[in-house]
């Protein structure tokens, strides 16, 4: 009960607390002060308004939309892993022809810089609070946790963004696009600044896995320096989360994976309503097929893997078949499964340091972090993976399967994978070109600045392939 009424407070204050910001960040700064001034004063009021930041990211507005959920569908329609069984909902994703004035990469951005703002009003608010350094710190380091965050999907999705570490409107408001270079450094700092000050388990959240520690702060340090090519640093990281087996662990069970609180979860995400969670309402369906996963994912899977049954459902209308994400079940018809959004999880982490093993040459112990994946999903092992290209296939295959609508992950890895027949070009050009047809562009693997922001900041520019 304790935990449902936090959740009930911390949409008040976060009402209260913070006002949009749509653009690039326009706000009523005198009101805005006010209240700010008067919620860092006390404990009651700050613990709210931490909470209220992890609620604008899983939940904004009420809703359950939140990043994880936009960051599934927008990347999962743009690689080749899902389409809307009504096309004309999102046609511009799946066909890699999003124009500048596309209301969901419009709301994305929007929604994602609400949350820095957030993230920085916190960071700006705490280091002035009275409240003692103790207790004061380890906000900070989850304030800067999801700023860190929030700019990771940003370059990802459209490459050089505004670097925003401030709420002053009059610095913020026509800042230009920053080298993603330079937004990689200000994530690492986040990420090491806030390990530093991180609690290390849960006791501190009740035992629930709902809100950063050091291992969430970690998880995604190893993916940022797995995608800088920092391998060494990248196994160094995941190999410290692996160990803190008392904390969490591969889960034996597949169909358990995505469990509130379960062991393999590193950081998750609290649904806004207690009879569903929108990452089962959006995907599953119920009346009609909504996001449908395309022919060649379902192929993917070899047979008797155990997540094809666990993961996956097929939904009969009329007599065809249309397969389905089946992670999170817990719909509003079906509400019997207590399940939470999982941000970070543990297998991702033997992935990330298999990959890393690989590119260091150490092709015995990539290959068992591999085959630690695999044996949960009831394959085999694989032998004798004895050159680099071959683990990378390897690891790709697994990525594929394990992460399917999970947070973009097939997205973001063929866009920064080398191509395998034509290094000098990405692995999204060689799969997509074929995949979509003359529908791909190798432009397309980032998305277009929205027109409105654009608008509104004269200094930004747009991508390459965006004629608007």
């Amino acid at each position: 009960m304790k935990r449902h009424s936090n959740i009930y407070i911390l949409f008040i204050v976060v009402i209260m607390t913070f006002i949009s910001c749509e653009d690039l960040i326009e706000i009523d700064t005198p009101h805005n002060q006010l209240v700010t001034d008067n919620v860092f004063k006390d404990t009651t009021t700050i613990h709210a308004a931490v909470l209220g930041m992890y609620a604008k990211m899983a939940n904004p507005d009420g809703t359950q939309g939140g990043l994880g959920t936009n960051a599934t569908m927008f990347n999962g329609m743009s690689a080749d892993e899902i389409h809307h069984f009504y096309s004309f909902l999102y046609g511009e994703f799946v066909t890699n022809s999003l124009l500048p004035d596309n209301i969901y990469v419009d709301n994305y951005w929007g929604f994602i810089y609400n949350n820095v703002y957030t993230a920085n009003a916190l960071i700006e608010g705490l280091e002035t609070s009275t409240q003692p350094e103790t207790y004061i710190a380890p906000l900070i380091g989850e304030a800067k946790f999801i700023r860190a965050m929030c700019y990771f999907y940003l370059v990802n999705s459209f490459g050089d963004v505004p670097l925003v570490l401030e709420t002053n409107p009059a610095i913020t408001a026509e800042l230009p696009r920053a080298d993603t270079e330079v937004v990689y450094t200000q994530i690492k700092t986040d990420l090491l600044e806030a390990i530093a000050v991180l609690p290390e388990d849960f006791r501190s959240y009740g035992g629930e896995k709902i809100r950063a520690t050091t291992g969430a702060a970690q998880a995604l340090l190893a993916r940022v320096y797995l995608y800088m090519k920092d391998w060494e640093n990248a196994e160094i990281t995941a190999s410290e989360i692996l160990r803190k087996t008392d904390l969490y662990h591969l889960e034996p069970d597949p169909g358990k994976v995505f469990l509130a609180n379960s062991q393999e979860g590193i950081l998750q995400f609290v649904p806004a309503f207690s009879s569903s969670i929108w990452m089962a309402s959006a995907f599953y369906p119920s009346a009609a097929p909504n996001f449908v996963l395309n022919d060649g994912l379902t192929a993917a899977f070899e047979e008797g893997d155990y997540r094809r049954f666990a993961w996956t459902i097929d939904y009969n209308t009329q007599g065809d078949i249309y397969p389905h994400s089946a992670k999170y079940k817990r719909t509003f018809s079906n509400p019997s499964a207590i399940e939470y959004n999982q941000v970070f999880r543990v297998a991702e982490q033997y992935l990330i340091r298999a990959e890393a093993r690989a590119q260091q040459n150490n092709f015995d112990e990539a290959t068992e972090d591999i085959n630690k994946i695999r044996r949960r999903a009831n394959l085999d092992d694989l032998r004798n993976l004895n050159t680099k290209e071959a683990l990378i296939a390897a690891i790709e295959q697994e990525k594929r399967i394990e992460f399917f609508c999970e947070w973009g992950h097939r997205w973001f890895d063929l866009k920064r994978w080398p191509g395998r027949i034509d290094p000098s070009v990405s692995r999204a050009d060689e799969i997509l070109s074929e995949y979509k047809g003359d529908n791909w562009q190798t432009t397309d693997q980032l998305f277009p600045i929205p027109q409105a922001s654009r608008t509104t900041n004269p200094n930004l520019s747009q991508n390459p392939g965006y004629t608007n």
